[in-house]
């Protein structure tokens, strides 16, 4: 029973946040006069630490109290532009609290490591993620459409005839690479395009075959060898797995976080002609959204 308590991700979250809350009273104490500007011990320890980071060395006893006075100073900078409401409805500041707010909780998400169980599953799920695009080595020789037709037409017959004869096609000169080796689908799409790589899967190996379409016009292909597609063992990718996890973690994280904050707050849209349409989606109906048409003089108030 403990067992399945100690491991509830709630319980994770509420005692990561209780550390984050207590860390953040020991570097800040408050304080009641806001004409004093404490120092805590933690944040000089702070300071210590990112003067050591950044000079590889101990602060002299003149450069800490600097650097102490700075701090002092940049405070009272900041406490004269709050009581002036210089941070209200300022956008860099804003996006300044909302970053922070998304950092604090992929670390509270990160906090959350998955089992080896959960990652396979993860795996499993995801598998397509981790395949391997086939691969080809190829010769190929290319009819240009830029002669049109018919004349194409009758250049590609003159060549089906030398490889029923057992010699090799002939074509005309370009800039396309006339042979690749181990080359990804990706890698091929990107040189003769798409329509070009899809019929090479049918393509027989070892013999001239065609005519394959491109954009450029026709071409006699020899493949010797293929390399089919494949979905990468979970060993083999279980970093990258790791990785991904931990991203749809974090995205998961935060989509749980703002519907408890839709559950908590109410959002009201200001003016006669204001339409509310899917403002939340996938949030149970506990969440109060109404428009309003609540003159712009009157005070606008969101609750927590």
């Amino acid at each position: 029973m403990l067992k399945k308590i100690y491991s509830e991700p709630l319980l994770h979250f509420l005692f990561l946040s209780l550390l984050i809350f207590v860390a953040y009273d020991f570097l800040n104490p408050r304080q009641d006069d806001q004409q004093v500007i404490v120092v805590s011990e933690g944040r000089i320890a702070q300071i210590n630490n990112s003067f050591r980071d950044r000079w590889k060395r101990e602060p002299l006893p003149k450069e800490l109290q600097e650097v102490i006075h700075a701090y002092a100073v940049n405070e009272m900078f900041i406490r004269e532009a709050k009581a002036l409401s210089l941070d209200v409805d300022d956008q860099v500041v804003d996006q300044r609290l909302r970053k922070k707010m998304n950092y604090l909780l992929e670390d509270l998400a990160d906090a959350n490591r998955p089992t080896e169980e959960a990652l396979k599953q993860f795996y499993a799920n995801n598998s397509e993620k981790y395949r391997l695009p086939a691969k080809y080595s190829f010769q190929q020789v290319l009819l240009s459409s830029d002669r049109g037709e018919p004349a194409l037409s009758e250049l590609v017959v003159v060549q089906e005839q030398r490889i029923e004869q057992g010699l090799a096609p002939q074509g005309d000169n370009s800039m396309l690479p006339s042979q690749l080796k181990q080359a990804s689908t990706d890698q091929i799409a990107r040189r003769f395009g798409l329509v070009f790589v899809e019929p090479l899967a049918d393509v027989a190996t070892q013999q001239w075959s065609g005519p394959v379409t491109s954009a450029f016009g026709q071409h006699f292909v020899f493949v010797t060898e293929k390399q089919s597609s494949q979905i990468q063992a979970f060993e083999r990718v279980k970093e990258t797995v790791l990785s991904d996890w931990q991203y749809d973690n974090n995205k998961t994280f935060q989509r749980n976080y703002e519907k408890r904050l839709l559950e908590r707050y109410t959002i009201v849209v200001q003016g006669a002609g204001a339409v509310v349409t899917n403002v939340v989606t996938n949030v149970d109906k506990k969440s109060d959204i109404a428009a309003s048409t609540v003159p712009k003089s009157t005070s606008e108030t969101t609750s927590p």
